[in-house]
């Protein structure tokens, strides 16, 4: 019976090669595309999930009320908070602060040099998060002072081993953090996914020892926090329990109109980071996790178009089966034996396409991961092999059910002599579908042009300032004790412009405080946070920010540390009207307002213009900015690195262009606007690929028609026009009806 049954099957294949090959074709791209979004999905969804206590991790998070009724979320609190919390809550299992240095630090062992990224962490780190120790204790490698914890890759370079680098004295370059150390563990950087991407780590304790007192206090916010909640422990009645933790504490220290803003603490989930990462007016608003369901969609549309390709062909079908299923009948084929061979024929076709589907993805992981900058690799889990069968089943069941279900229980005489009314009269249906397909694919291609363009429109903005021929270089300590010296020496660069430094990056300004005061006091229910940027002299010149009033920064001063500089949305936000002149206490100290300058934009795009004050300090700077004369690139960059080798030598110049550093903050968009392209160009392909195949077979039934038109004296457009105008006006149907949609959910 089987061996029967799968010979019908291979005869039905060879009868109807073209068909076959459509379906296959459609099938397998479909599947294909399929599991590589299932990859790239569950990658994306894999991050952050190995920490052994992931299910009792968060973050501590902090909403201030930056202006009335706007909420802003903080991801940083006190470096006083994580020592007041574990010894007030017994609810904690561990808590962890955690300082980010700025900018990249550099190790120096044996003669060897490294530039790297690194953290400063409490001692409970290791038993907090899961990052996998090598070597060290858990619980001792971060207790104390002058200790290390460094990744293999790091041993590796360092020390030739992991057990080599045991013990060893490391130096490190980084501002607040410089000193040397010994290397008290080691931990693997390979084997998980994780959104902390970091080197080397040392104690906090060190950085709070030389920190001053006056920043630390209940107001600040330099530490990020994490902690683990004993089982058991419900985690939305401890936020209730923290909520106004630091107000109430800040209320002792300071004035108690002033905790307003310091903000309400609360718990996110650790493993909520990287997809549920984005907050508004206090509240999680998605993040990534939007793409996940972006191409899961895709996903679906993708496979449903397949399977739209499969019925079509196979009602089109239909009436060339009817003689065939007469005579199966006639010769003693009962209605089982029908059902089985057409729909193992559909399941054949379908189990064929999954084998060169897993085909076709693994020679496509290496580009796909170009495109996606991702580390795919081709692996078989249970999962996988569910999502397979059951696109095998489900496909194969929809577009074989109809012949099999439908046509078997027609009376064999009738069938033979095609007596069967509507039967083969489904012209409706595929019209219908062949709408849903075309409708469906169109509708994404205008999703991908709508997101390309948005991209474009975002990277093409006037930001305040112009990036162009600007290159960015973090300086390391060594660099930033000797500025003075190191400035006039890049000044005279031959195709150097001009050259500043500011604090941190210009495409990421986000620090913010409320420790002003202003002659004329505001109340701190309307006193609106500023964002403050620490610049070196010739900033505004080397950026080209236009200046609406006043002077900027000048070395024809003295003490420029102790002037301002606003920009015009601070000066709105304060309800000024002649500022220049005035004198604003800034954190304790007196500053002049001598200028006020041309809004631009210190974020991305994604955040509005902030109120900002801009202050003179180039002591307390570690990015240089540097525009060079456009056509003296290559040069430029060469004497620039030349210089840089001064100071570090054996170390690649670490620069990049300030367009491009913007360009990067929307590199997931750009990613993501790629993807969808390739995704619903494969939406298109496969339509196009059924809707030949009902071409190719609408001609096979009227080749008689057509030889009678063509002998009374139709023309080639004539025939043309007739096996055409039925499909044209399918699609510019679909296509209408996509393109309203699309503007709809545009506006």
């Amino acid at each position: 019976m089987l061996r029967h049954l799968l010979l019908l099957i291979y005869r039905g294949f060879l009868r109807d090669k073209t068909t076959f090959v459509i379906n296959l074709l459609g099938l397998s791209t479909a599947l294909a595309a399929t599991f590589l979004i299932y990859m790239w999905v569950q990658d994306e969804r894999e991050i952050d999930q190995f920490h052994e206590h992931k299910d009792r991790l968060y973050q501590v998070m902090r909403n201030t009320m930056s202006r009335p009724g706007e909420v802003s979320t903080h991801a940083s609190n006190s470096d006083l908070l994580a020592p007041a919390l574990r010894a007030e809550m017994p609810e904690l299992e561990n808590i962890v602060p955690v300082e980010y240095p700025e900018g990249k630090g550099i190790l120096k062992a044996n003669d060897t040099q490294l530039r790297v990224d690194g953290l400063a962490a409490g001692q409970s780190f290791f038993q907090v998060f899961s990052f996998p120790l090598l070597l060290g204790n858990a619980e001792e490698v971060l207790k104390g002072v002058n200790k290390m914890v460094i990744s293999d890759q790091v041993a590796a370079v360092l020390f030739g081993s992991n057990q080599q680098a045991m013990g060893e004295l490391i130096e490190l370059d980084q501002e607040g953090y410089e000193g040397v150390y010994s290397v008290s563990g080691v931990f693997t950087k390979s084997g998980y996914r994780t959104s902390e991407e970091f080197d080397y780590l040392v104690p906090n304790e060190q950085f709070l020892s030389r920190r001053d007192p006056a920043y630390i206090n209940w107001g600040s916010n330099s530490a990020r926090v994490y902690l683990t909640l004993e089982e058991g422990v419900d985690w939305e009645e401890f936020n209730v329990k923290i909520k106004d933790f630091v107000r109430s504490r800040y209320q002792i220290e300071r004035e108690p109109e002033g905790a307003d803003w310091v903000g309400q603490l609360f718990l996110h989930p650790y493993t909520s980071k990287y997809l549920q990462g984005r907050f508004e007016n206090g509240v999680a608003a998605g993040g990534r996790v939007g793409y996940i369901w972006l191409f899961s969609l895709i996903a679906i549309f993708i496979v449903i178009i397949a399977a739209i390709n499969f019925m079509n062909l196979s009602t089109a079908q239909v009436s060339r089966k009817f003689k065939q299923i007469g005579v199966q009948q006639v010769v003693g084929a009962g209605r089982k034996t029908i059902v089985l061979q057409y729909l193992g024929e559909a399941l054949s076709i379908s189990l064929i396409a999954a084998v060169l589907a897993l085909m076709m993805v693994y020679f496509l992981i290496p580009s796909f991961n170009v495109i996606t900058a991702k580390q795919l690799q081709f692996s078989w889990d249970g999962n996988m092999v569910l999502t397979g069968l059951l696109f095998v089943f489900t496909v194969g069941l929809l577009s074989g059910s109809y012949p099999a279900f439908y046509l078997s229980r027609f009376n064999p005489v009738n069938t033979l002599k095609g007596k069967l009314r509507g039967a083969g009269n489904k012209s409706w249906l595929r019209r219908g579908l062949v709408v849903f397909q075309f409708g469906t694919s169109s509708l994404l291609i205008v999703g991908v042009l709508v997101v390309s363009k948005q991209v474009k429109y975002v990277q093409s903005q006037d930001l305040g300032y112009k990036k162009d021929n600007v290159i960015v270089f973090a300086g390391e300590e060594k660099l930033f004790e000797k500025l003075d010296f190191f400035s006039e020496a890049l000044n005279q660069v031959p195709g150097v412009v001009s050259s500043s430094v500011i604090e941190d990056q210009l495409t990421d300004i986000s620090g913010w405080t409320k420790a002003y005061k202003l002659p004329e006091e505001l109340s701190y229910e309307v006193k609106p946070s500023l964002y403050e940027a620490v610049v070196g002299y010739d900033f505004f010149q080397t950026l080209s920010i236009e200046v609406k009033a006043g002077r900027t920064f000048s070395r024809e001063f003295n003490k420029e540390s102790d002037k301002i500089v606003l920009n015009e949305r601070a000066v709105a936000a304060l309800g000024l009207t002649n500022p220049i002149g005035k004198v604003i206490s800034w954190k304790g100290n007196d500053k002049e307002v001598i200028g006020i300058c041309h809004d631009f934009h210190g974020q991305s795009l994604h955040e509005a213009i902030k109120p900002m004050a801009i202050l003179f300090d180039p002591e307390e700077t570690n990015t240089v900015l540097v525009r060079i004369q456009r056509g003296a690139e290559e040069a430029t960059l060469s004497a620039l690195q030349d210089l840089y080798h001064r100071y570090y030598p054996g170390l690649p110049f670490p620069y990049t262009f300030l367009d491009e550093e913007y360009k990067s903050l929307y590199l997931a968009e750009q990613r993501v606007a790629n993807l969808s392209g390739y995704f619903a160009g494969i939406a298109i392909v496969i339509s196009c690929l059924g809707l030949f195949g009902l071409v190719a077979f609408s001609i096979q039934r009227k080749v008689k028609e057509i030889g009678v038109r063509k002998v009374l004296g139709a023309t080639q457009l004539n025939i043309f026009t007739l096996l055409s105008k039925d499909f044209l006006w399918t699609i510019s149907w679909a296509i209408l009806i996509a393109l309203s949609i699309g503007e709809e959910v545009v506006e």
